[in-house]
């Protein structure tokens, strides 16, 4: 089976805020040696959010030449401001990018013409892949099968989803109705316990965030996948299954993924920008012994 685990990398800072650049190479180094099938830059555990467009094409320059070619490099290029969206996912390909992955508006729910709409418009503008992110906990709504259909039959360079909804209802509705129509269109889960599942369902695996932390874990599952090694597949997705504990250690988990990465010494700094707090003794302990029970310390 056709499987790929992609890593939403995390974004390391000094503590003035600028990005560690040392820091983001080792970790971008880790997830290359460990065999992780692509690195999504600039998505929501990268902390676009609260980065200026200076600061991200300057994070966008870097990853791309730092990861080289050596696995997919996507970037994140949402913005609430469409009119940044364009001319930054065009940069980023020029530079270099395999693709770039937006996430819709938040703060006002679109009903599905305006998602359509708003789509319709930046991809016909944008030369080059582009992978949509449904993640309605952060936006509000969700964006349906049919209408992201619609604007995959019209736009060939609209290459895939990432849909991060826990549980697989939604994700498996646009495996059966895109995929039956257009199979190579990809559709990636954005939860890690969800990968098995996505690619026995037919999809194409996960974009998940404990790869941060473990990567020789998620490829050590997404080639049991491959393999059919399903006594493998289930011992790893027991030990993801238990390692999820993670994202409930904190309300804002890129703290938590940073603090984890550290402790397994893939980093050395745990900044975040503000209003981003660093994780306690208590929620260290937590991660410690998180890590600690399933081998990772």
């Amino acid at each position: 089976m056709n499987a790929s685990y992609i890593t939403p990398a995390i974004t390391l800072f000094n503590q003035d805020g600028s990005l560690d650049k040392e820091n983001q190479k080792a970790l971008y180094e880790n997830l290359i040696k460990n065999n992780i099938d692509g690195i999504l830059v600039q998505g929501s555990i990268g902390e676009f959010f609260a980065m200026t467009m200076e600061q991200r094409l300057e994070l966008a320059e870097f990853a791309i030449k730092t990861i080289n070619h050596r696995t997919q490099c996507l970037i994140g290029t949402a913005s609430m401001i469409p009119e940044q969206i364009v001319p930054y996912s065009n940069k980023c390909i020029e530079l270099g990018a395999d693709g770039v992955v937006i996430i819709p508006p938040y703060y006002f729910k679109l009903d599905s013409d305006s998602i359509f709409r708003y789509f319709d418009e930046l991809i016909s503008k944008i030369n080059g892949d582009v992978y949509l992110y449904n993640f309605p906990d952060r936006t509000g709504y969700s964006m349906d099968a049919q209408t992201i259909l619609k604007l995959a039959k019209k736009h060939k360079n609209l290459k895939g989803i990432k849909d991060t909804i826990s549980g697989m209802d939604h994700t498996r509705d646009l495996i059966n109705i895109i995929k039956s129509e257009i199979p190579e269109f990809k559709v990636y889960s954005g939860f890690d316990d969800n990968t098995a599942h996505n690619v026995l369902s037919g999809g194409d695996g996960c974009i998940g965030g404990i790869s941060n932390v473990i990567p020789e874990l998620c490829s050590k599952w997404i080639n049991a996948i491959r393999n059919d090694d399903f006594k493998a597949v289930a011992e790893c997705q027991q030990k993801i299954n238990r390692l999820m504990d993670i994202y409930s250690i904190s309300n804002n988990f890129i703290p938590v993924i940073k603090q984890a990465a550290k402790l397994r010494g893939i980093i050395s700094s745990t900044n975040c920008i503000f209003p981003s707090a660093q994780t306690d003794e208590n929620q260290n302990q937590k991660i410690k012994t998180l890590l600690s029970n399933e081998g990772f310390l």
